[in-house]
Formats: structure tokens, C-alpha cells, sequence
């Protein structure tokens, strides 16, 4: 059964008191209120100056992990210092690095391309759909789209992926093409906590998100480390259906729930 993640419990905090604690956190829809395109998406400021507040903490780690590039990702979060995982696990940027996939990935960037090609020409015919090539992944945005096309649309992206061996995954108002490789955010959750020390027992971690694609990463955490903090930014009620053990409504208590990390670790800090 899904809680509240507001009020902050006792057990909750302790949970969070490990060293490393590694915040992983999802980027459209938890940081950024979801926006009608992606290129419109903003991070509020006050957000930005908690998690500035918190890369600055000894022992503290902040990851994005996110659909998106993880060169734009980054932008988006705007705060030097954080960890970057781009589309849904297969690029990474450590702090202030530049990003990289593996050989494997970058194999499949000429059928993304040619993806990329295929479905600008379904977006030429209805004005409310938006390609996204993020060159590892391509996102086809339909949010403002009339829904009477959408199952038509659905049907020739699947056609699409299918010719080009790509795999097709749905999100919110958007259908995700992707490898065929067996990467997600919860692959890539794991292996960047593992190379940070978060998965020991004497670490933490918190992980919020708000899509589909963030159900991987609160199964593979919950199942690796069950003490792991993982949090659904759920907006509506209907989509309070999760596998994170906890929920807040929206983007302005997801950056309240930060800023009680934030006194909780500086207060240890000060001890």
C-alpha cells in the first residue's frame, strides 16, 4: 500500500541518514512541472538551489535520470555536480563530463536516424504531434495531439519500430523507440548506485519519479535494497497505481520533501 511521503516519518529519515545517500531523480514531472512540449519544460529555481544545496553536502550524490538526452537533461537541471542518466539508462554523464553509451547502443544510432526520418512525416500530417530525436532513443510526443489519432499513430510507430528492429515503449502521451537492448532506469539505477557505494549497508538511496518508465528503477531498488526510499510523483488520482512505496501529488511536494532531505543531512553534517 502506498503512503504519503509527507510528513516525513522518523523511519523514513533514518532510512536517508546512510553515507552515500544517492538521490536519483526523475527529471519531467518531478523536478520540472510537465510542460505541453518538451523544449517548454522548465526547473523551478527554488528547486534548483535545493539540490545545489545538496550536491554541496560531504557524502551526498544527485543523479537526473531521465527520457531525455542526458546533454539536455543537464540543461534542464541546470546545477554543476550532478550525476547525469539519460534516455531511460543507456547514456550516462558523470559531474561535469560529457556523456556516453555503450558500443552496443551506439550501434543503433543510423535506425534511430532513419526512425527519426519515418515519423517527422506522420508529425508533417498532424501539427499536435512532436518528434523528439534524443539519438539513442526517439520520443514521439502526441500530448497535444486530438486522441482520435492516436491509436492510428500508435499503430504505424509500431509498424515503424518493427521494420527497423526497435523496440516501442509507452509513456505519458508519448511512444518511446528504443534498442533492443535490456536497459532501463532500473538497470541503470543499480548500476549507478553499485559504482557509488549507495547499494552497501551503510548507504541510502531515494528515488522519485513520475511515468511508467520509473516503475523499473522502484522495482529494481525495492528489490536490491529494500530500504530505498522510492517515491511516485503521482498527479492524478488515477495514476496512484505503483510500485513505489510512496507518493506525493506534485512537483512543488517533491521539492518540499527535498528540502527536508537537505535539513535532515545538514543537521547530521553538523554533529
Amino acid at each position: 500500500m502506498t503512503r504519503p511521503a509527507l510528513p516525513i516519518t522518523p523511519d523514513v529519515s533514518s532510512r536517508l541518514s546512510g553515507e552515500p545517500l544517492l538521490l536519483l531523480l526523475d527529471v519531467d514531472g518531478t523536478l520540472s512541472p510537465i510542460a505541453p512540449r518538451p523544449d517548454y519544460a522548465v526547473v523551478p529555481p527554488a528547486t534548483q538551489a535545493v539540490l545545489r544545496a545538496l550536491v554541496a553536502l560531504p557524502h551526498v550524490h544527485v543523479a537526473s535520470i531521465s527520457g531525455r538526452a542526458a546533454d539536455d537533461a543537464r540543461r534542464l537541471v541546470g546545477v554543476d555536480g550532478t550525476w547525469t542518466i539519460g534516455n531511460h539508462g543507456f547514456e550516462i554523464a558523470p559531474p561535469n563530463a560529457p556523456a556516453t553509451a555503450r558500443d552496443d547502443v551506439t550501434a543503433y544510432a543510423p535506425r534511430i536516424g532513419e526512425a527519426a526520418r519515418r515519423t517527422r512525416e506522420l508529425a508533417r500530417e498532424d501539427g499536435g504531434i512532436i518528434v523528439e530525436d534524443k539519438r539513442w532513443t526517439l520520443s514521439v510526443h502526441y500530448r497535444l495531439a486530438h486522441p482520435r489519432i492516436v491509436p492510428e499513430l500508435t499503430s504505424q510507430v509500431e509498424a515503424i519500430a518493427t521494420e527497423l528492429g526497435l523496440r516501442v515503449m509507452r509513456g505519458k502521451e508519448v511512444l518511446e523507440l528504443r534498442p533492443p537492448i535490456d536497459i532501463d532506469k532500473g538497470s541503470a539505477a543499480l548500476d549507478l548506485a553499485r559504482e557509488l557505494g549507495a547499494l552497501d549497508e551503510s548507504g541510502s538511496v531515494l528515488c522519485a519519479g513520475d511515468d511508467r518508465t520509473d516503475e523499473d528503477a522502484f522495482r529494481a531498488l525495492r528489490r536490491e535494497k529494500p530500504a530505498a526510499v522510492t517515491v511516485r510523483v503521482a498527479h492524478e488520482a488515477g495514476e496512484r497505481e505503483t510500485a513505489a512505496e510512496f507518493a506525493l501529488p506534485d512537483t512543488d511536494a517533491m521539492r518540499e520533501l527535498l528540502e527536508h532531505v537537505l535539513e535532515l543531512r545538514r543537521v547530521a553534517a553538523a554533529r
